[in-house]
Formats: C-alpha cells, structure tokens, sequence
C-alpha cells in the first residue's frame, strides 16, 4: 500500500513538473509575442509585409504597372520633365530607367506569392525522356510547318481570286 501511496505520489509530482514546464514554455511564448509587439513599428512593417495580404497585393500590382508604364513613357520621350523641376530635372533617363527597375520588380514581388505555390508542384512532374522530348519537338515542328504552308497556299489563293474579282 506504502508503494501505492509513494507511486501516485510520484505521478503528481511528475504531472505537476510537466505542468510547470508547459506553464514555463507558454510564459516564455506570450513574453517574446509582448517583445515582438512592443518593438519599433519600423520592424512591425516588415512583418507586416512578410504576410500575405491578396487584395493589397492586387493594388500593388496595378500601382507597379503604372509606375514601369510612367518609366516607359519618360525614356520614350513620350511623356518629358521639365529642365527646371527640382531634383529630376535634366536627369529624365535616369528617372526613367529608375522608373522601369523599380516597376519590374515590384511587378516580380506582386506576382511571386501566386507563383511560389507551383515549384513543389514542378519537382513531382515526372519529365520525359531524351529520345521521347525530340519526337514530340519534331512532331509538333512537323505539325507547325504544314499549317504555315496552309496558310500561304490560302494566302496566295484568295489574293489570286481577289486580284481578278477586282480586274
């Protein structure tokens, strides 16, 4: 009985350790969660821009665009800053290529949370072998150059039938 008493004993014990220490993780979990929040809002930006947030990522591309569109439009010519315009003044390529640079990798940044799903995707894709890949490529070749030669026999015989409907 003494034994009985000593092993149910031992069992509190235990399960009062282990409460303490599941107690102890949870303490040290919210206290670095306090740590995280109360630290400066510069390094809350970038866990905010860590997440995925879908519709500010739309809005992020549709800004992107017009920004690698504003930066076409200046090295174009077709859009112009003024020589006299503090700061970009007289600097339109550079404005421009900065323009581009900075559009096309956001546009990269945008679009990656929709395209990063698809690479553990890729690695499962059993690719086909050597000698199978160079039948397909010339079966499709084959297939695309028949149907060119379609198209400049239509070609040549409907400008025939056109050319002497309009004699």
């Amino acid at each position: 009985m003494a034994e009985e008493v000593k092993e149910q004993e031992e069992l509190v014990n235990q399960n009062e350790f282990e409460k303490n220490e599941v107690e102890k993780k949870i303490n040290k979990q919210i206290a670095k969660k306090q740590e995280k929040d109360s630290r400066l809002g510069f390094y809350n930006l970038f866990d905010y821009i860590k997440e995925e947030h879908k519709w500010e990522t739309f809005l992020f591309l549709f800004i992107a665009i017009f920004v690698l569109d504003l930066g076409m439009l200046i090295l174009t010519g077709a859009l112009s800053i003024r020589d006299d315009f503090p700061v970009l003044g007289g600097h339109a390529p550079v404005v421009g290529w900065v323009l581009v640079v900075v559009g096309a990798l956001a546009i990269v940044y945008s679009i990656w949370p929709f395209i990063k799903p698809a690479f553990p995707e890729i690695r499962k894709v059993t690719w086909l072998t050597m000698p199978k890949f160079l039948a397909n490529a010339f079966r499709t070749f084959l297939f695309i150059t028949i149907f060119v030669a379609l198209f400049i026999l239509y070609d040549a015989l409907i400008t025939g039938i056109l050319a002497k409907i309009l004699q």
